[in-house]
Formats: C-alpha cells, structure tokens, sequence
C-alpha cells in the first residue's frame, strides 16, 4: 500500500495544518564524480562553541563532529592544537580538567580507596602522577601546585586536605574551616589557579556558600546577596581580584575582594538575570533573556558601561586566570570565540580564539522537476529554496536560490515536513500544488475540516499564489497530493470516512469525471491505471477517452504505478511476477532485480533508483534489461525527502550528511515530446487580443519556435521564437506578423518546433489547425500561385 493510504491522526493533522513532527538527519556516502552539488545555506543561528576549560596558556575546545580526537587544547601563544591527552581512568575512574591541565584517577575496580592521579599539562606535554596519602580521596579540583582531597571520618564528617603536586614542599595541608562538612553535602561549584567556591549544609542546616584559599588554606563562608537564603538562588563567579555573588532577579551585584574579603561593592547590571564576570576591577555582564544577547562591562567602581559584543550565545565560561570565554559576533557568518581580559588600562579587551563558521542549514525534503530543485529546510524557520540547475554542459549548479518562501509568508505551500514530504509537490511547469480544506463542509465534527482547496504557487520571484476551491469536494476530507503534471494533479482525500483517489485540472478548477484507483499515476494529460485486463490502461484526462494500453504478461493487479516518459513502474505481488518495467513503444516488459517493496522505487526517464539497505542503487532500463549502472552509498531513512528523481530528465538527487544537495546523472532521458497541449482552434482578433496557446514538453527545451501557414497561400510566417523553457511554452500571438501587420483571415496551419536542451533525440514538432479572422480593413489574401 502506497504511504499516502495510511490515513492516521498524524497525518490527518498535518493534511489540515495542526500538529507537526520531528524530521530524522541524513548521513550519506562519498560523493559521485559526475555530479552537481548544491550546498546548504548557513543557518541563521550562529554556531555552538563550548569552552571546556581553560588556563592562563590556552583553552580547551571541541571540533566539529563526533568521535576521538574531537577535542583539543589551543595555545594562546603559537596557536598549536594539541588533542587532549587520553589517559585511561579505569572503568571505575575520573576523568576531570581544569585550566591547561586534564586529570585521570585510575580504578579498574570499586573502592573507597583514591587510586593513582595522572595529571598531564597540555601546554608542556609534562606529566605527574600522585598517589593520595592513607585516607585521603581525591576532589576533581586542584591547582598548578596542589591537589584538593578529602578526609572522611566515622560520622560522615569531611576535612579538606590540600595535597602538593611536584615541586611544592607543603604535601599535606589541612584547610583551616569553621566545621566539619558533611560528605553528602559538599560539593565544588568552580575553581581556578587560587581557590574554589564550596557549598555545603552546615551542622545547623543551613546550605552554606564558601570560598576555599589556597594560599591560606581557609575556607571562610561568604554572605548571601540580601534577600537570598540559599546558594542555589545566586549566580556567582570567580574573578582574578573579585569574587561575584548576585540574587536570582536582582539587578546588583556583590563583589568581595579576593585579597579581604569584607571589602565588598555593589554594581548595578543592566538585567537582574543572566551571567556575571568580574575581569580585573570591571564587570562583565550577559543577558541571556535579552534580544541580541549583548555583552557588558562596568567599572567596580563606577563609571560608564561599555558593550563588548552585540550579539552572543549564551554560554559564559570563566579560565583559571580569571578571563571570561564566550561565541558572539554580528550573525551567523561571523562568529567566534573570544577571550576577555583586562589590557593595558585594565579596561576588559576581547581576543578572537577561534571562528565559527556557520552550520548548515537543515535539510528536510527535496523535489526536482525539469530541472528545477526545490529543497525543504529548517533554520530554525521552515522554508522551501528554489534552484535551477544547469539540464547540460558543464556549468557548476547556482549556490544560491532563486526564490524562496517561509512558513510565515504561507504555511499552506512553504512548510516542509520531512516525514509528509509530498504535501507540497511540483508539476513541472514551474508551479508547486498543495491541500487544504476550505474549512466547512457536511463532514461532520467539530472542526469541519472538509471541503478540498488547491494552492498554487509559481516558483519564480514574485510569483503569484492561488487557492482554487473545487466544487462537488464538500463530502472530501483532503489528504495528500500524490503526483503533479502539468494542469492536473493526483491527490487522496477521505470520503464518507473512505479514501478515496481524485484527479483535478488545476486550472480550469474542477475535479475531473473519473475514479482512479489507489494505484494510479499520471504523466502529463495521460492517466496511468489499472486495466480491466491484466495491464494498465492510458486514459486521456482531456478527452476521458482510454487511449493506451499496456499489458503485463502476467496476471497482475497492481500496487503501485509510476509513470515517466516512455516507461512505466509496476509493482506487482511477488506471486505475480513481482515489480517490473515497461517501456511503451516496444511494449517490453524488463523484470527488476528486487522483491516488492512499496516505497522504496521510483521511476526516472529510462532508469529505476531503489532505496536499499546500504544506500541508493540505479538500474539503467535501456538495454530492455535492468542494469545496475551505479550504487550511491547513502544512508537515507526518508524515502521522497533525502532523495527523488527528475521524471522529467535525467538526474536524481540526495542530501549528503553535510546539507549538501547532490544531483547525479542517471541516463538520457526519452526523445522530447509534447506531453499535453492546450490550443485554441480559432483566433477572432476582432474580439479577443491574443490567441493564447500552451504545451507542456516532457523535458527542457534549449529553443522553440512558432509558425503559422495559411492554407491559401502557402506562405509561411513565423509569429513567436523563445530561448529555454522548462515544462511550459506558452506564447500569446497578437495575430500580426514580425513587421506588425495583421494577417489575413482564413484557416492556417500551426507548427511547434523545439529543440531539447539536453542534446539528445530529435526535435520536437507537433502541428494542428487554427481559423483567424483578422480586425475589419483587411484584403483577400493573393490566391496560391
């Protein structure tokens, strides 16, 4: 059964516009050596740089992607990037950093006993390990000279103890504290090269914020900010020279000096939430709630407040120095991480660390169509970008789109949805078509949802929409458009709570006299459906006259029918010869290399691409046989949303795990053919300004050109030439010829000719018959000599 079959909740909501879901990343594999390739927008969000830690000589960072060797150490001296230092920890161990130096306690083995302490300085490449004394455990805190470890006695009871590294002849200091800390409750908050901010609840309950000094070995508890009675509800940090405590929704800082502790200040921040910094005697403030994410600085002593960045993320992260490390810039396309410090007037000055380039944009489907690719993407706002990509040669594809529109300009045509990627299709002729109802009806229910509305959008720029609201559909709940061609579409729709498959003409606005089943299928003004027999029969929608036959060699009602120039997909059970391919002049049947597989298949011009289990696989029908020509190894989980085909050419598409839109050829399409045509038989110039004609080629054409013959006297004028044109030629003749006379009444002979832009098969020509009759004043036209 075919996906739009399943009429679920889900897709009921997304059919009306309520609800939505969560669309699934691509990966892919190498790409292709004869392909186009279309790269991704930059997303408009800026790129997300974290800050694991940093020293007074450099800053650990992460590069993009996953995997080992994905994080480094980045000297602020020579720039060298140097991968973290990988020290096993044990499967029981600790892995910690701080400031230049990354740490690794090792146990292979549960124990209260504190095993060996690797400590690796990235900046020198020198490495120590400790062994704790009897009785100690190790923090994941230290300093370039010592290491923060605990004592636990009988009560549950801690004292701090602070263990020399190398170098320091001080290898056992216990830090001079008010209490003993109870274990569950300690807990370091942050840390650089001279102490760390503690809390713990002390013996009479109370949740206690303290600042440990190396130095001194002290831990001495810090007033809470007036009005805060907990240390959770306070934003603090720790600077070079000042220590930052402020009240959650309050809009003053207080800074205790680090060299004594009871000289304090109190500074006004432009907003009472966010994060605080003092860097030297300023303080650096950021507004995460704020438009722009702006960064601040202000005097501790009072003065003018300087803007640092205009625009940030929202990750402060503070080094062991007491510099301050966050991205900002102006947008997207120029980000990067920068390091605060004080210059030389000890004002706060920024550094760039490293640029961010920008993310793609997310990719979520994509459609193509005589040429024309149209991607579906999210950033963070959903959007369809238009492309016209080159039919031959060996132009590079345009990288920027032609058109594009958002899901607030229109959600009924320009929201993508990458599970539901048909809900918007192209009909070839420069045009997407969606549903959606025109919201009353006699469905019943509260909501009322029925009643089917065509949308339709030119996609150039500045094209214009439509809503076509067809008749009789008012028992119609709509669903899904299954295929698009030209002035026709395919679509499903519920009807008295069954579903049910309907074709319109999109423009004359009105559902055509006939019920194709759920496996039918259109090319052009042709639809492609289940015979009688056990074939597929061609009915012409212009007509409704069954005009084409194809039979199957087999008993076979199928599942699914796909049509593209001369060839057809079926899809039959297994027990009836399973899915095959029919090429419709020599009326060969070519079986397929696969079991059936809904879903999974489409159909090009001469071509089949499946889906596979470790990527794309293309087999070339043109030899009457299925040829695997290429396999793509591209994982793709979205079947119509990471890849399609152009049925009206000769290439298919996939988004690579980059963004990037790849467009691979697959084979030279049919011969180029007329697959629908809309011409007048008169042209009164009397009454009517133009004689409006209209044909729909089966693939782009390079050139075109128009003539007419007059039946008297066999002269021959040509009345309209145009360059390339994909999917439509639509010219309006004046009645007058290249000089700007009108010609003369009587009955003419018109003739189409066009050439294909893709060089291969012959020109197109097609002919017909038009009566004109010129405006008064005119003369008999000169008999045929």
């Amino acid at each position: 059964m075919r996906r739009s079959r399943v009429l679920g909740a889900a897709a009921l909501a997304l059919a009306t516009g309520i609800g939505a879901l969560t669309a699934v990343p691509a990966a892919a594999g190498p790409a292709a050596a004869d392909e186009l390739t279309i790269a991704p927008l930059p997303h408009q969000e800026p790129s997300y740089g974290l800050v694991h830690a940093a020293g007074p000589k450099g800053v650990m960072l992460d590069r993009p992607g996953t995997g080992p060797g994905r994080s480094y150490w980045k000297s602020f001296a020579d720039g060298r990037e140097v991968p973290l230092a990988d020290c096993p920890s044990g499967r029981y161990g600790r892995w910690m950093s701080l400031g230049d130096t990354v740490g690794c306690e090792y146990l292979d083995t549960p124990s209260t006993t504190a095993g060996p302490l690797t400590l690796h300085d990235q900046a020198s490449g020198r490495t120590e390990t400790l062994t704790a004394p009897a009785g100690r455990s190790w923090t994941t805190t230290f300093s370039p000279t010592q290491v923060l470890a605990t004592e636990q006695d009988a009560e549950g009871r801690l004292v701090l103890h602070l263990i020399g590294r190398e170098g320091e002849p001080r290898k056992d200091v216990t830090v001079t504290a008010p209490e003993r800390i109870a274990a569950h409750s300690f807990r370091v908050r942050m840390a650089d090269e001279k102490g760390a901010l503690i809390t713990y609840r002390s013996a009479a309950g109370q949740e206690t914020l303290a600042l440990l000094d190396y130095a001194g070995a002290t831990l001495t508890p810090l007033a809470l900010p007036e009005g805060a009675t907990d240390p959770g509800n306070v934003d603090h940090s720790l600077g070079s020279r000042w220590v930052s405590l402020r009240k959650h929704g309050s809009a003053t800082a207080t800074l205790h000096s680090r060299t004594d502790l009871a000289v304090t200040r109190s500074v006004n921040t432009p907003a009472a939430y966010g994060y605080t910094h003092p860097v030297g005697d300023w303080l650096v403030t950021q507004d995460p709630y704020a438009k722009t994410d702006a960064v601040t600085a202000v005097p501790v002593g009072g003065g003018a407040r300087r803007t640092l960045l205009a625009r940030s993320d929202r990750n402060l992260k503070t080094g062991t120095d007491g510099s301050a490390y966050l991205a900002g810039g102006t947008d997207s396309s120029h980000w990067a991480t920068h390091r605060i410090t004080s210059g030389s007037d000890g004002a706060p000055v920024l550094t760039k660390v490293r640029d961010l380039p920008p993310n793609p944009a997310d990719r979520m489907t994509l459609s193509l169509a005589q040429g024309r690719l149209i991607a579906g993407q999210q950033d963070p706002t959903r959007s369809l970008q238009g492309y016209t990509v080159p039919v031959s040669g060996t132009s590079p594809a345009k990288q920027t789109p032609d058109w594009s529109c958002s899901e607030s300009e229109d959600q009924r045509l320009c929201l993508p949805y990458a599970e539901l990627p048909g809900r918007t299709v192209p009909t070839g002729d420069g045009r997407i078509v969606s549903l959606s109802s025109k919201g009353g009806g006699a469905c019943g229910g509260s909501l009322a949802l029925c009643g089917v509305v065509l949308n339709v959008r030119e996609t150039r720029p500045g094209g214009s929409v439509r809503q076509v609201a067809l008749p009789g559909t008012d028992e119609m709940q709509p669903y899904l458009p299954e295929s698009a061609s030209g002035r026709y579409v395919l679509f499903t729709v519920t009807e008295k709570n069954n579903p049910r498959t309907v074709v319109a003409d999109i423009d004359a606005g009105k559902v055509l006299d006939t019920r194709p089943s759920s496996a039918a299928a259109l090319w052009g003004s042709v639809l492609w459906d289940r015979s009688e027999w056990h074939g597929v029969s061609g009915t012409d929608l212009r007509t409704g006259k069954v005009t084409q036959y194809q039979g199957f060699g087999t008993a076979c009602r199928p599942d699914e029918i796909q049509a593209a120039g001369d060839w057809l997909y079926v899809l039959c059970p297994a027990s009836a010869g399973g899915p095959a391919a029919f090429h419709l002049p020599s009326k060969k049947r070519i079986p397929l290399p696969f079991a059936p597989e809904n879903d999974r298949v489409k159909l090009g011009d001469g071509y089949v691409v499946r889906q596979g289990g470790v990527g794309l696989e293309v087999y070339d029908l043109r030899s009457s046989t299925a040829v695997r020509a290429r396999e793509i190894a591209q994982q793709v989980t979205r079947y119509a949303a990471d890849w399609t085909v152009d049925r009206f050419g000769g290439r298919l598409a996939y988004t690579g795990p980059d963004e990037t839109v790849h467009l691979v050829a697959a084979g030279a399409a049919s011969p180029l053919a007329a697959i629908d045509q809309e011409v007048a038989a008169t042209a009164d110039f009397r009454q009517e300004k133009t004689w409006q004609a209209r044909w729909w080629p089966s693939k782009p054409v390079s050139s075109w050109k128009l003539t007419v013959r007059n039946k008297t006297s066999g002269i021959t004028t040509v009345v309209r030439t145009g360059t390339e044109a994909r999917g439509l030629i639509a010219p309006a003749w004046d009645g007058k010829s290249p000089t700007g006379t009108y010609l003369f009444s009587g009955e003419y002979e018109w003739t189409l000719t066009a050439r294909p832009a893709d060089g291969q098969g012959a020109e197109l020509s097609t002919s017909g018959t038009v009566s004109v009759t010129r405006p008064p004043a005119g003369v008999r036209p000169p008999a045929r000599p």
